[in-house]
């Protein structure tokens, strides 16, 4: 087992059509988001428009949830949905999709490489969460909260919007505590 904790000084922000988005993550590390090489990321936007049309993510799939803040999608030709904070919406990344969103609207972002095993779950205060084995597992929050280890029983405080990564090598045991506000769980399974 493997673990890591990445803090917001350690995001990488860039400018987009539509606002801001910040690299929480990408795997393997060296891969550059631009050139697609990536098997799996995490990101979070900023909103200057209350519209904007997503990029075409052809042999991706991805998760997608207002932290806060609403967010409309609309999948053409398919469906639309409304989504108020940590409501999930999973779609395929080749679908014409845009969105509208409220001003102060910040969406959490999870882009897996299609035929990838992946999960995105939300928990609350004194939830478990089971990591599968051979997999990395991402937890996110806006606050401040703590993870505890079942199998060590050891627990890690963690600064709010900071990313704690444990990569395992067998089934792992969490336990989400002293959290304010809901934990995001991005998984990828190895293979």
């Amino acid at each position: 087992m493997k673990a890591k904790i990445i803090s917001k000084e350690d995001f990488i922000t860039t400018k987009w059509a539509g606002g801001e988005t910040t690299q929480l993550a990408i795997y393997p590390e060296n891969s550059v988001f631009a050139e697609r090489d990536f098997l799996w990321r995490i990101s979070s936007a900023t909103f200057t428009t209350t519209e904007s049309t997503f990029s075409d993510f052809t042999g991706y799939q991805r998760y997608i949830l207002p932290l806060k803040g609403e967010l409309s999608i609309y999948h053409k030709g398919l469906y639309d949905r409304h989504l108020k904070p940590y409501e999930v919406e999973y779609f395929d990344g080749a679908w014409a999709t845009r969105s509208t969103n409220s001003p102060d609207c910040r969406d959490f972002n999870f882009i897996v490489k299609s035929g990838s095993l992946a999960r995105l779950q939300v928990l609350l205060e004194g939830e478990e969460y089971f990591v599968r084995e051979s997999a990395i597992a991402a937890f996110f929050s806006m606050d401040d909260f703590e993870i505890e280890h079942i199998r060590f029983g050891d627990k890690i405080n963690l600064g709010g919007f900071s990313l704690y990564v444990l990569e395992t090598d067998r089934e792992e045991q969490i336990r989400i505590s002293n959290a304010r506000s809901p934990v995001i769980v991005a998984e990828y399974i190895l293979k």
